[in-house]
């Protein structure tokens, strides 16, 4: 809500926040007190057949539970399935409603049970704990599974270390938890809730977005799926302005990257673009769709929150390394009533992983490689900043980040080098990675950037990228090292 008393002109300065990683059974961040939350969807496995994502499920409750099991087969979900499980304690209980029976495998190791409750050895060895429901009732199936520390079954929604990693933070975005890329979610009762089965795929419960953001005092950032219903906007915005403390302001962004074409979202864009008439450009007609979709979904936003819509924090979000995209949208008409904050994603070192040069960066050295990404922070990035910077005082608005940092990673065709891979992790664990994170967020702010969404919380490194701040929970890092010192600093 762009207004002279906005809640985004209000919160100003050198502030960061925090990209958190998405639920997956195979995550090293365990964000639940409930680990069950972690756990992967069902499969059905029958017989001796080999292992499949793909059988057919048989019926289903509306809360993700089998209500039969087909002869000779079972179901079987990765209830955890990261070797970092290590960091949890050997000895787990998994409570269950319902009557049936459920045994255990692989990383699981079964002890004793008792009515709704097994206790189990979690094995801590690079195998699933794997839980296998081999019966259940029709009439009262097994369903609500839980997992927790043996002896705390009621401990609270989130675990301590988890939440003593978001001190500091200003703003918590919900990208990944809201599995935001390629949503199907279309109405409110398409949403996840608390009481289904998993969070690997369907994401995080708004109820726990909005109860973590009041525990730890950062302002929600939510990206609004992109098929979603004005219905669903609605009802997500009252229950927003219901639960969420008063004092907290509410980041508002449609979808997520519109402009990259690499997700469904800008497909969506595109196809309803260009079917409006806004372009003869397909992509200048994706664009035009998002700077439109984005003020009909600030407009319901303001009109729910109502004398409360200066807590609205509208942002456009476009291409850092493309001003015209910047431009583009914000030019669209309407954009100027909703928009507080232009939002960009400055990542550094994007291009060496390029199927182009992916070959001559795999043989170069750390210090080599080192030399080039000093460079580029301090040349290519720091310039993209400042054009951005300019773009955003030209409109009159705040310039943040929705996602930044490093970018170290093997693009789609050369994401099976190794050396490249090897390379890339072992920079992400130098420290001079932390150096150079303090660099491009000096060079952030000095351009007149403001809040910094960094991206992510936590995650193991592989070919896919080393986006996590922090690995594991049992070892520091030199990017989360020189964030921790930046919040001390009160940057």
């Amino acid at each position: 809500m762009a207004s002279a008393t906005s809640a985004a002109e209000a919160r100003t300065g050198k502030r960061l926040a925090l990209n958190l990683t998405g639920m997956s059974y195979w995550a090293t961040e365990y964000v639940f007190s409930n680990l069950a939350h972690n756990a992967s969807r069902w499969r059905l496995q029958v017989g001796n057949d080999p292992f499949t994502w793909n059988a057919p499920l048989p019926p289903m409750t509306p809360d993700g539970y089998p209500r039969e099991i087909p002869p000779h087969s079972h179901l079987e979900s990765f209830l955890i399935f990261s070797p970092e499980r290590r960091v949890l304690p050997v000895q787990l209980s998994v409570f269950y409603d319902g009557r049936g029976k459920l045994h255990y495998a692989e990383g699981a190791e079964f002890e004793s049970r008792a009515a709704g409750r097994d206790d189990v050895r979690n094995l801590r060895n690079d195998a699933p704990f794997t839980a296998r429901l081999k019966e259940t009732d029709h009439a009262d199936p097994i369903r609500n599974i839980r997992i927790h520390v043996r002896g705390q079954l009621n401990e609270p929604t989130f675990r301590k270390p988890f939440l003593q990693r978001l001190k500091g933070m200003s703003a918590l975005r919900f990208m990944d938890w809201m599995a935001t890329n390629d949503s199907t979610v279309i109405h409110w009762k398409d949403r996840q809730t608390r009481g289904q089965f998993g969070r690997s795929e369907r994401g995080v419960p708004l109820e726990d977005m909005i109860e973590l953001c009041n525990q730890v005092r950062s302002e929600p950032w939510f990206t609004m799926p992109h098929l979603c219903s004005n219905e669903f906007v609605a009802r997500f915005a009252e229950q927003v302005k219901q639960d969420l403390d008063p004092d907290l302001a509410v980041h508002v962004e449609y979808s997520n990257e519109v402009w990259n074409t690499m997700f469904g979202q800008a497909d969506h864009a595109r196809e309803h673009g260009l079917s409006l008439g806004l372009s003869d450009s397909d992509y200048e007609a994706q664009l035009l769709y998002y700077a439109q979709r984005t003020t009909e979904v600030l407009s319901i936003w303001e009109n729910v929150f109502a004398a409360d819509r200066q807590r609205i924090i509208g942002v456009y979000a476009a291409q850092a390394a493309n001003a015209w995209t910047s431009t583009t949208i914000l030019s669209w008409k309407g954009v100027a009533q909703h928009a507080d904050v232009l939002a960009i994603a400055p990542y550094f070192g994007g291009s060496l992983g390029s199927p182009e040069r992916a070959d001559e960066v795999a043989k170069w050295s750390l210090d080599r490689l080192f030399l080039e990404l000093e460079r580029e922070v301090e040349a290519e990035n720091k310039s993209m900043i400042q054009e951005q910077a300019a773009v955003a005082r030209q409109y009159g608005l705040k310039l943040h980040a929705y996602e930044g940092g490093q970018h170290l990673v093997g693009q789609p065709g050369a994401e099976n080098n190794e050396k490249l891979t090897a390379l890339f992790i072992a920079a992400n664990r130098d420290r001079r990675m932390g150096g150079l994170y303090r660099r491009h967020l000096e060079n952030w702010w000095g351009a007149g950037g403001e809040l910094y969404a960094l991206f992510s919380s936590m995650s193991s490194p592989d070919k896919w990228g080393s986006w996590g701040l922090l690995e594991n929970e049992t070892a520091s890092h030199p990017k989360w090292q020189a964030v921790q010192d930046m919040l001390t600093a009160r940057y």
